[in-house]
């Protein structure tokens, strides 16, 4: 029985309160905040997705701004780096140049010998290259051999002199081998050299050659 009485005496106060005047309106003020945050959310939500939007086109336009800057100083490093080259890429031309160059390899070998009184008997070019067209792309060319046999007499130190001064010429040539002999002339002994010489170039293969 006691039980019953206080569940009739809460259920008697709840119903005083929500007839009250004040819950009443605090009941209608809870719904009206509900509608209004209801509302705001879906009024402001493309808002917040475009400025969720702008914020990361902003983000990538600074990632490519510095991916721009880094390009841009590279560029001007390699700038630097090709004028400070330059000169040693006119040599490395000269080393191993674009072309035959026959007649200019012929007269290297000419002149070095006679900066160091080599006399040459006879030089002889074993296999003629191909000319290269000028308008020839580079990545149609590929790395050649001209073989150049020379024979000339002088003493030792001479044609020591004059293998040298092949190594260290700009003109890159290469002494493959070299043979030596001697014979009399006038009653003196003297020193012949056979000396193959390799001129490389960039051109053409040599026809019937396998490169």
């Amino acid at each position: 029985m006691a039980q019953n009485k206080a569940q009739t005496q809460l259920t008697s106060l709840l119903d005083k309160f929500y007839h009250n005047p004040v819950a009443l309106v605090s009941f209608e003020l809870f719904l009206s905040l509900a509608a209004i945050i209801f509302f705001t959310i879906f009024a402001i939500r493309p808002t917040l997705l475009t400025m969720a939007d702008l914020i990361k086109e902003i983000e990538d336009k600074r990632q490519l701004d510095t991916q721009l800057s880094q390009k841009a100083a590279a560029l001007a490093t390699a700038q630097d780096n090709h004028t400070a080259l330059e000169d040693r890429l006119t040599s490395v031309d000269q080393a191993i140049p674009n072309g035959v160059y026959l007649g200019y390899t012929l007269k290297v070998i000419e002149k070095i010998a006679s900066e160091q009184n080599i006399t040459i008997v006879n030089m002889n070019v074993l296999t003629i290259p191909q000319e290269v067209p000028e308008e020839t792309p580079f990545v149609q060319l590929s790395r050649q051999t001209m073989p150049i046999q020379v024979s000339v007499v002088g003493d030792y130190e001479g044609i020591r002199a004059f293998i040298e001064g092949m190594r260290n010429s700009r003109r890159s040539l290469v002494t493959e081998r070299i043979t030596f002999a001697t014979q009399d002339s006038r009653g003196q002994r003297i020193l012949e050299a056979s000396i193959l010489i390799g001129a490389p170039y960039y051109g053409l293969p040599v026809e019937g050659e396998n490169n």
